[in-house]
């Protein structure tokens, strides 16, 4: 975990996932000298349902939610690719498909995950999914997509 802007103290963060994740209890905050940290949970599923259920902000800044894997450097990830909640504003329900939105968010980045609306298609005003981003890259506003019958459109990209 890591707040954009600002290097908040371990007493915010702890209010912050009280306030933020009631229903996940005995977290253990790890703080990194870096601004950074870790925080351990009890199962994939409480952090699947935490990284899922974003955007987060402490004081209106970003708050930005990594998985943990081995290897992981504090300092190559922090604000060079991160999660990015991206919606696609009135996309053709013939790209509705999890291999069509695949398609879609391969060129922006590494799908993480879709809203549960996405999936079920329970909101057919947007789309929204949880992609890896590299934000050192400017951030395209729209991008252009083909359907099977060759017909070219060019869907408009929103992030949050």
């Amino acid at each position: 975990m890591y707040v954009v802007g600002n290097t908040a103290t371990i007493g915010a963060i702890e209010r912050f996932l009280a306030a933020q994740w009631r229903e996940i209890r005995n977290l253990n905050v790890l703080f990194h000298s870096d601004g950074c940290f870790t925080i351990l949970m009890h199962s994939f599923e409480e952090r699947d349902e935490v990284l899922t259920d974003g955007p987060y902000t402490i004081n209106n800044r970003p708050v930005i939610l990594k998985t943990w894997v081995e290897g992981f450097d504090f300092n190559e990830e922090i604000l060079k690719t991160i999660p990015l909640w991206v919606k696609f504003p009135k996309l053709p329900l013939n790209y509705w498909s999890n291999m069509a939105l695949s398609k879609i968010e391969s060129g922006l980045g590494k799908l993480l995950y879709a809203d549960a609306c996405t999936i079920m298609a329970d909101r057919i005003s947007y789309a929204q999914i949880l992609i890896k981003m590299d934000i050192t890259k400017t951030l395209p506003g729209t991008i252009k997509l083909i359907d099977p019958n060759g017909k070219m459109i060019e869907q408009m990209v929103q992030y949050d």
